[in-house]
């Protein structure tokens, strides 16, 4: 429609008003034209919607329907709902849009027994009786559905979408016949999650007896929708194509695909363009569908349509006399309770798991933020593929809750690959199997096929009637070739093979922290590769523990390995009841020889055992803790304060062995490392150590991170701690001040990190370059 057209509609629009107003005198009047506005689908694009609302809204337009595809149904059906302009872009800055287009969630939201496990794979394969099967590649939508719950939470009051403030209509398309779907009434959450089931992106969503898919799919500019509804004169904002594009312009196959899926759409959106009065198109570039986290120029392209448009709109305003605010809605919501709690769709996961996880009682009034964290904690035991809900409407304002899941397979395989310039490159394998060793339990096989080669055997089960319980059972071996240090240069190699089984009772019902308490029984066989001083008639050398342990651990960072928020902290203590030292010799030798400062000096086997019992120590005390937190200085840059120390309680001298702590370098290999500027790792074993530092971290771009820091060290040997000057001793023998900066990019094999450090002592200049997804408890 033409410039001309569009005012001549105006004008008669107005004089239609005018001359109905004077017919009817002052008895009663006719009713003004009804206003429909019309949202097209456009992924990404959509958001620029919500510019020509606020334009709308500046002229004092308040349209009497509104139709929305895909991203317009989410505008659009929001808009309906009562939010403003305003809200809408408080809504949009506010979600974190690339978890909205993954299968991920926040690490925040991972079940405590579930986080070490937790996206950090580059493939998971589902296994069906036996076989892998290869993965849809679609996006469930889990976090999209969390939005759209929260925000659509108003909407559980109407029966029908013509009693929301504006009625509402929106499209989705059946996948069984491939006719349209236009939502009118039910719930809003699924309406709108049906009509954005993008093809090619979204899963296909299951609505009862059938699936639907994008409504753009057969109507993505249902201008036709809103005139049936008794709109007289439409409003239409397109952000996608306004016909087929040509072949050479076409980028890419999924470009191909989209287009072959939207070819009914495309059929008749002319027509719809041809029946609208105000037709929008904004010019929005090189955006495209895809084009989430360019959220803030879209809103802007938006604002800037919309004011183009105005005249337009405050031109219409003043012929139909009208002028109507917009106060919006707010963003609280109130609470509900429900009669009745029902699951749907699990077979793995028992009911009452499920019930125990979600802590939701029927009868009691809940929030939108207590059934999202309820859903969290579901979807958390990271067997699901999705964690749905609806609110079943019974009498007036009595609800049901229906829980809807979606299970992975029993089986899983998972596989990454890393690499670090000291413990070379390896490729990690992940069996994780579900109800394997009876019910509501999971067990993995994991291991990682390198040169320092590591395995794990990792159970646990859900205990007690209320599963707040979890009893675990793993077995952790490592084999490390770790560099010893002489002035911060490498003169040798300690090999030492470390085995480790525990046996644990831990809490399960928070996402943030967990209590765990059992045995752990510790063996590490160590040697040098080099034998300077070693005789090679020693095999190796062992430390053997047995001993009780009690942790506290929480962690409410937002992701493993780039956090940029939250905490993290732990006390651990252990109860060493037990331990053994030897050495085992090669067979048939009685005597070995050492070299004592150059000079050979042979000594019987009987001295060397007797030796090794006297470095043996009695039952002992560990203490470790570690915290760390986030300070957001501005939505780039971070501060990170932490604090770290460990030491043995006992009344003995240190020239007994106790178990040694790792301080050094980048990685958290063993859950217990501690990593420190200025050296590399493990480059400082002790039994006694305090670490303060102090980080900044800075996001300059997407996935790109620097970390500049410094941190103190001091350390000690072994003093007994009932000693009057104990407190002058411990974490005094000597003194680190280390300092240095790394960058890491978060790419699809994993953090990319490239760092350099040093300290004050030695001055030595270390280096450090990991690439991928490895074994250890943190990859950056």
């Amino acid at each position: 429609m033409n410039s001309f057209s569009k005012h001549f509609c105006i004008a008669l629009i107005s004089l239609f008003w005018a001359h109905s107003s004077f017919s009817f005198q002052d008895t009663s009047f006719a009713p003004l034209p009804k206003i429909g506005l019309v949202l097209s689908g456009g992924g990404a694009k959509g958001m620029a919607h919500v510019g020509v609302i606020r334009s709308m809204e500046k002229a004092g337009i308040h349209p009497d329907y509104i139709v929305g595809t895909s991203m317009g149904s989410v505008v659009g059906g929001l808009y309906a709902l009562g939010y403003n302009a305003d809200e809408l872009e408080k809504i949009i800055r506010s979600i974190d849009w690339e978890l909205i287009i993954s299968n991920r969630v926040g690490f925040e939201k991972i079940a405590f027994e579930e986080k070490e496990y937790y996206n950090r794979y580059l493939l998971e394969l589902p296994m069906r009786q036996g076989k892998i099967s290869l993965p849809s590649g679609l996006i469930e939508g889990q976090v999209l559905s969390e939005t759209l719950h929260y925000y659509t939470w108003p909407a559980r009051q109407y029966e029908s979408f013509d009693d929301f403030p504006i009625p509402f209509r929106c499209i989705a398309t059946d996948i069984s016949t491939g006719k349209p779907i236009i939502f009118d009434k039910g719930y809003l959450h699924d309406a709108i999650r049906s009509s954005i089931a993008i093809p090619t992106a979204f899963t296909a969503f299951n609505l009862d007896s059938t699936m639907v898919v994008d409504g753009g799919v057969v109507n993505n500019f249902p201008v036709d929708v809103v005139r049936a509804m008794g709109a007289d004169f439409v409003i239409g904002v397109n952000v996608s194509d306004e016909d087929f594009l040509a072949a050479d312009k076409l980028d890419g196959f999924g470009a191909i695909l989209m287009q072959l899926s939207m070819a009914a759409s495309l059929g008749v959106t002319g027509e719809n363009i041809a029946q609208t009065d105000i037709y929008i198109k904004p010019d929005l570039g090189p955006y495209g569908t895809a084009s989430f986290g360019d959220f803030d120029a879209i809103l802007k392209i938006g604002d800037k349509t919309g004011e183009a448009f105005y005249p337009q709109f405050k031109h219409l305003a003043d012929s139909l006399g009208i002028s109507v605010p917009s106060p919006g809605i707010g963003l609280e919501g109130s609470p509900i309770s429900f009669d009745r709690i029902e699951v749907s769709g699990n077979r793995i996961f028992p009911t009452s798991l499920i019930l125990s996880k979600l802590a939701i009682d029927p009868g009691k009034e809940v929030s939108r933020e207590d059934i999202q964290d309820g859903i969290n904690r579901v979807f958390g035991m990271n067997g699901f593929y999705k964690v749905d809900y609806s609110l079943v409407r019974g009498d007036w304002q009595h609800f049901s809750l229906l829980i809807r899941v979606k299970e992975k397979p029993k089986q899983l395989l998972y596989t990454s690959f890393h690499y670090d310039h000291q413990f070379s490159a390896g490729i990690v394998l992940n069996y994780t199997a579900r109800d394997l060793i009876g019910k509501s339990s999971r067990t993995v096989f994991i291991g990682d096929i390198s040169q320092n080669p590591k395995f794990r055997f990792d159970y646990y089960k859900y205990v007690g009637g209320n599963k707040k319980y979890a009893f675990n059972f793993r077995t952790n071996y490592l084999n490390q070739q770790i560099p010893t240090y002489m002035d911060g240069k490498e003169d040798n190699i300690f090999i030492s093979k470390n085995t480790r089984v525990e046996a644990q009772m831990i809490s399960t019902s928070s996402l943030k922290e967990s209590v765990s308490f059992g045995s752990v029984f510790e063996n590490i066989k160590a040697k040098y590769r080099f034998g300077n001083f070693i005789s090679d008639d020693l095999k190796n050398a062992y430390q053997r523990s047995l001993g009780l342990r009690f942790r506290y651990y929480r962690n409410s960072q937002n992701d493993r390995n780039y956090p940029t928020k939250g905490a993290e902290g732990l006390i651990e203590t252990v109860l060493n009841m037990k331990q053994w030292i030897g050495v085992n010799l090669v067979s048939g030798i009685d005597s070995v020889t050492l070299d004592v400062e150059g000079i050979p000096v042979e000594v019987p086997v009987s001295v060397i055992q007797d030796l090794v019992e006297g470095l043996t120590p009695d039952s002992h005390g560990v203490i470790y803790g570690r915290y760390s937190k986030f300070f957001p200085i501005s939505p780039k840059l971070q501060f990170k304060p932490s604090v770290a120390a460990g030491m043995v309680i006992s009344q003995e001298e240190g020239d007994k062995i106790f178990q040694d702590f790792y301080v050094g370098g980048y990685q958290n290999v063993r859950f217990d490392d501690n990593p420190f500027w200025g050296l590399n790792y493990a480059e400082v074993q002790t039994p006694n150590f305090l670490k303060i530092g102090a980080d900044f971290q800075y996001v300059p771009v997407h996935k790109v991170y620097f970390r500049a820091g410094v941190n103190w060290m001091g350390y000690s040997q072994q003093y007994p701690f009932d000693e009057a000057d104990w407190p002058n001793k411990i974490f005094q023998d000597d003194y680190y001040l280390g300092f240095g900066a790394d960058v890491s990019y978060a790419s699809i094999l994993g953090p990319i990190t490239l760092g350099i450090s040093s300290n004050s002592e030695d001055r030595v200049i270390r280096y450090y370059l990991s690439i991928g997804l490895s074994f250890n408890y943190s990859d950056r």
